[in-house]
């Protein structure tokens, strides 16, 4: 399997897994699989072969979902402020950007209003028949992004298509596999 499709996890003296998003901490540990797949049904019966591997400490699936989460978030927050000062915020703005020929990372919220959803997606539909890369992202919460362009509402966004954005986009999908997943302590 691709490494890109994989989260690494590394073991703590008291043999608790973190999450090493950005693969760079010390010591042993073992690789996640963050594909939506993977997450049915996983539990600590599970995490058991890395028991033998790395001699993490058992039950500790809900508590290592937790860990996965803040740290995801705090990945994505990261990267949207960084990335801030290249985002088109706000309906006009991004029609102005889907007319460009530059291919984009969009994000919109799914709790935004029925006729948004509707132009901007058909402005990506005429993107793509004109061979424009348009990556739809949906995943992603309206308090994210409230948070990082402190407004009241923010409903849509673009950025530019750069490694940057891909990293964004994978942990917004990683993130919503997460959600997405039936946490289990037990078999």
């Amino acid at each position: 399997m691709d490494k890109s499709q994989m989260l690494r996890l590394v073991v703590d003296d008291l043999g608790l897994l973190w999450p090493d998003i950005l693969q760079k901490a010390p010591g042993r540990g073992s690789y996640l699989c963050m594909r939506g797949g993977c997450f049915s049904g996983m539990s600590d019966k599970r995490l058991g072969v890395l028991y033998r591997k790395c001699h993490i400490s058992l039950p500790q699936w809900s508590g290592l979902e937790k860990r996965l989460n803040a740290t995801i978030e705090q990945a994505v927050l990261g990267q949207m402020i960084r990335l801030k000062s290249l985002a088109s915020v706000g309906r006009d703005a991004v029609m102005h950007q889907m007319w460009k020929n530059a291919p984009l990372l969009l994000i919109l919220v799914n709790k935004s209003g029925q006729a948004l959803q509707r132009q901007v997606m058909s402005a990506v539909e005429k993107r793509q028949e004109l061979g424009l890369k348009t990556i739809p992202l949906n995943d992603v919460s309206e308090a994210w992004l409230m948070r990082v362009f402190q407004r009241e509402k923010v409903s849509v966004v673009t950025l530019p298509v750069s490694r940057q954005t891909e990293k964004l986009q994978q942990w917004c999908v990683w993130h919503g596999h997460l959600k997405g997943c039936k946490v289990s302590d037990g078999e």
